[in-house]
C-alpha cells in the first residue's frame, strides 16, 4: 500500500491547523491530536510509503528517477530524456572515474564529429549488416536534399579508422590508444526505457593500435580486469561474458561483455570490449612499417562503458522501499542535516548545528533549514539517496552529540562530537567496503531441459552446457519466455558432457538469463 504525496501533505496539513479529524493509517489511528511531525513519522516509517514498492519494479525505478530528481523524460522525444542535476553530478563522476582510468593506462582523449560520412560507414561489411536497421541517417540540411547522406554516429569505428591512416606509419607510432567521452544514437525498435534503453546514450568508447595480436588481447584482458574492479566499487552484480560468434559485436573477432544482474533477475549489458583483429584495419588501410620495414596492418580493439546504464544499474541495485541509495562515492553530498526543534529550545539547537556543521568536511552535507518536518526531511533524504544523515536535536544538543543514519544499512548511531570527523571517515569507508559483498551473485546449474525450464521460471542465473548452434538457442529463447545465451564466462572450465537443452555434444558453458 501507498498513498500520493497530495494525500500525504493534506493529511499534515490537517493536523499542523489543527482541525479535528480521525483516520486510519496502515491499522495506525491518526487523529487532530497526533502531531504533524508524528504523522510523518507513520507514513516513513511504518511501512505506508508514497511511492511503490519495489517489488513492483518497473513502477518503482521510473518513480525513483523521477521524484528522486535524476532524471526527467518529460522531453518530448522518445527514447530522449533530460539529466537533471544530481544526476548529472553521478554521470560526471562516472566519467572521471573512467577517463582516469583510462588515461593512467596510456589512453589519449580525443573527439570526434557527430556525423559520420556513408561511404565510410559502408566500408567494413558485417559492421554495416550489424547497424543499418538502427541509425539515424540525415539525409537533408539547409531546405535540400544532400549529395551525401551522413550517419549520426550509433558507434565510431567507421569515424577514427580513416584518421588512423592518415596518423599511424611506424612500429614506433604503436601502440596507440584512444578514447572519446561523448552520446551515441541508434533507432531502438523496442520499448525505449530511462537509461536502460534508449535512442540517445551516454558512453566512452576507446579505440587502440597494437602491432600484433598478443598485444591487443592483452589490452582487452585489461579492460576486463579494470571494469571488473570498478564495478565491484560500486557494488553492482556483474558477469563477464563471451559472447557467441553469432553475437558478437559487428565486425569482432570476439567480444567480451559485463552483465549488470537487476533486482528482477534480468541482466542488462553495461559494457563491452572487443578485439577486433584486423577487421576493420584492412578496409581503411591503417597500416604500419615494421623495424624490418615491411608493411603491416595493426590489430586493433575497443571498449563502449556505458555510462548512461551505469546511473540505471546503481539506482536499480542499491534502492529499495525507502527510495535510492546513492554510493558515497558518487554521491552529490556525503549526507545531510538535519535540525530538529522543539519547544523553547530552537535558539540553543540552531547555534548547536552551526557549530556541528562547521565540523564537517567542507562541501559534503546539506544542511537542510527548509520548512519540512523533520519525518519529511527524513523522508526526502532516503528517496534521494544521501550515504549519511545526521540528526541534531535539543538532546543532541544538550550532551554534545550527534545522530548519524546510515542510508546502506538503516541505522542510527550516537556520537560524540570530538569524534565526529573520524567517525564519518570510518563510516564512508564501511559504506564502500560493503557494497563489495552486494556485487556476488548465485548462479544455478541446470543440466537438462527441463531443469532449464524451472530455473527460468523463477527468474535465475543460470549456467549449462551448450551445443554452439543458434539454432539451439533461438529455441531456448522461445520455450523459456525470453532466456537467452549470453554467452561462456570469462575464464570459465571446458564443458564435459552433452548440452542441455538439445543433447548434442557440448562445446562450452554458457549463462542463460533474461535480458531487460
Amino acid at each position: 500500500m501507498y498513498i500520493n504525496r497530495e494525500v500525504y501533505l493534506s493529511l499534515y496539513k490537517t493536523a499542523a491547523n489543527s482541525v479535528m479529524f480521525f483516520v486510519m493509517v496502515n491499522n495506525v489511528r491518526i487523529t487532530s491530536h497526533t502531531r504533524a511531525w508524528r504523522i510523518t513519522y507513520i507514513l516513513s516509517y511504518q511501512k505506508v510509503h508514497m511511492g511503490p514498492k519495489k517489488k513492483s519494479f518497473s513502477e518503482w525505478y521510473d518513480y525513483i528517477l523521477k521524484e528522486g530528481e535524476f532524471i526527467d523524460v518529460r522531453y518530448g522525444v522518445k527514447g530522449m530524456i533530460v539529466y537533471r542535476p544530481r544526476g548529472m553530478v553521478i554521470i560526471s563522476k562516472l566519467y572521471q572515474i573512467f577517463e582516469s582510468d583510462l588515461k593512467e593506462r596510456g589512453h589519449q582523449q580525443v573527439l570526434f564529429p557527430l556525423m559520420i560520412g556513408l561511404p565510410n560507414f559502408k566500408k567494413e561489411s558485417e559492421h554495416i549488416k550489424g547497424f543499418e536497421e538502427e541509425v539515424f541517417i540525415v539525409s537533408r540540411a539547409g531546405g535540400k536534399d544532400l549529395d551525401e547522406p551522413m550517419v549520426i554516429r550509433p558507434t565510431s569505428e567507421t569515424a577514427f579508422y580513416p584518421m588512423f591512416k592518415l596518423w599511424i606509419s611506424s612500429y614506433r607510432d604503436l601502440p596507440y590508444k584512444t578514447f572519446q567521452s561523448v552520446a551515441v544514437y541508434r533507432y531502438e525498435t523496442k520499448a525505449t526505457r530511462p537509461l536502460f534503453r534508449g535512442r540517445e546514450f551516454l558512453w566512452i568508447e576507446t579505440h587502440n593500435l597494437f602491432a600484433n595480436e598478443v598485444d591487443a588481447m592483452n589490452h582487452v584482458k585489461d579492460d576486463i580486469e579494470m571494469m571488473g574492479s570498478r564495478l565491484s566499487e560500486m557494488g553492482i552484480p556483474y558477469l563477464v561474458v563471451k559472447r557467441e560468434p553469432y553475437d558478437r559485436f559487428p565486425g569482432a573477432v570476439q567480444s567480451f561483455a559485463y552483465d549488470a544482474i537487476l533486482p528482477t533477475g534480468e541482466v542488462l549489458q553495461v559494457a563491452t570490449t572487443h578485439y577486433l583483429g584486423q577487421n576493420f584495419t584492412k578496409p581503411f588501410e591503417v597500416e604500419y612499417l615494421t623495424e624490418n620495414s615491411d608493411k603491416q596492418h595493426a590489430f586493433s580493439t575497443t571498449l563502449g562503458i556505458g555510462i548512461s546504464r551505469l546511473l540505471g544499474a546503481l539506482v536499480a541495485c542499491h534502492g529499495d522501499d525507502n527510495g535510492a541509495y546513492i554510493p558515497p562515492q558518487l554521491s552529490d553530498k556525503l549526507g545531510i542535516v538535519v535540525p530538529i526543534f522543539s519547544g523553547n529550545k530552537n535558539y540553543e539547537v540552531i547555534q548547536y548545528v552551526k557549530r556541528v556543521y562547521s565540523m564537517l568536511p567542507a562541501g559534503q552535507f546539506l544542511l537542510d533549514n527548509s520548512e519540512l518536518t523533520p519525518g519529511e526531511k527524513y523522508y526526502m533524504s532516503e528517496l534521494k539517496g544521501y550515504p549519511l544523515r545526521i540528526e541534531i536535536g535539543s538532546k543532541e544538543a544538550r550532551d554534545n552529540t550527534v545522530t548519524i543514519f546510515r542510508r546502506d544499512t538503516r541505522k542510527r548511531k550516537v556520537v560524540d562530537i570530538g569524534y565526529l570527523p573520524k567517525e564519518i571517515e570510518g563510516t564512508v569507508q564501511e559504506m564502500k567496503a560493503n557494497l563489495r559483498s552486494n556485487s556476488k551473485i548465485i548462479i544455478h546449474d541446470a543440466m537438462k531441459r527441463d531443469e532449464i525450464i524451472e530455473l527460468s521460471g523463477k527468474n535465475l542465473i543460470i549456467r549449462a552446457n551448450f551445443c554452439g548452434k543458434k539454432e539451439c538457442a533461438d529455441e531456448i529463447k522461445e520455450k523459456t519466455g525470453g532466456y537467452e545465451v549470453r554467452g561462456e564466462l570469462y575464464n570459465e572450465e571446458q564443458p564435459q558432457g552433452t548440452c542441455a537443452w538439445c543433447g548434442n555434444q557440448a562445446v562450452r558453458k554458457v549463462i542463460l538469463a533474461r535480458a531487460y
